[in-house]
């Protein structure tokens, strides 16, 4: 949480000195114009996040199959995400699932519970897609102002693609390590259903001989 408060503080600043300076410096805005194109700049992403989310929840699981290609995790992604050392940053990311859906995404609870295991896989899609499509659409703070565009709507943007991108990397890092769980707990699960089949042909044997023996 602190280090998203972290980035938000210093886009916030960097934007003021930069609207300031620039835009009223040599854009002719006022200092006012300046602080109302931020304020309804950050509205409209809080709206946009808003909009996208319950959209994005919305959608049939179906669209969400974390097993389509379109959302495959490749494999030089953990590397070029062991660079970033998001490790390190990872639980510092604020984890919305638990207020938006009721599903926490904050650690695995379950790791042999099939069901369970899906359900956190489908999340993390969801998840990924909100938060790509938050940054996209965030972009459009840039119209609020065409005249402080480059100094105030493109600045906030980018600060926000930073914001919604950390996310998505989180979802992606961790969706791999989901699917060798959720494929471990289906292995077991159909094992034991097979020895269980097995015992109950084993017992319907034993029953089936012991008739014949009393029937002879």
């Amino acid at each position: 949480m602190y280090l998203y408060f972290t980035i938000i503080f210093i886009a916030l600043i960097f934007t003021a000195f930069l609207g300031v300076g620039v835009g009223v410096g040599f854009l002719g805005a006022t200092d006012g114009e300046v602080l109302l194109t931020i304020l309804l700049s950050l509205l409209t992403l809080v709206i946009i996040d808003a909009v996208v989310a319950f959209i994005i929840h919305k959608l049939p699981k179906k669209l969400m199959n974390p097993y389509k290609k379109i959302y495959k995790v490749f494999s030089w992604e953990k590397k070029f995400y062991h660079a970033l050392g998001i490790r390190k940053w990872k639980d510092k990311i604020p984890e919305t699932g638990k207020a938006l859906t009721g599903f926490a995404k904050r650690k695995v609870e379950n790791k042999d519970d099939t069901d369970y295991l899906y359900t956190f896989m489908l999340e993390t899609v969801y998840a990924e897609v909100l938060h790509f499509w938050s940054a996209i659409l965030g972009f459009l703070i840039v119209f609020i102002s065409p005249k402080l565009f480059v100094v105030v709507g493109l600045p906030l943007a980018l600060a926000n693609v930073i914001l919604q991108i950390m996310p998505v990397m989180v979802q992606r890092y961790n969706r791999p390590k989901l699917m060798l769980a959720y494929e471990r707990a289906m292995k077991n699960k159909q094992k034991q259903s097979a020895e269980k089949t097995n015992e109950n042909n084993l017992d319907l044997k034993f029953q089936n001989t012991e008739k014949d023996t009393e029937n002879k």
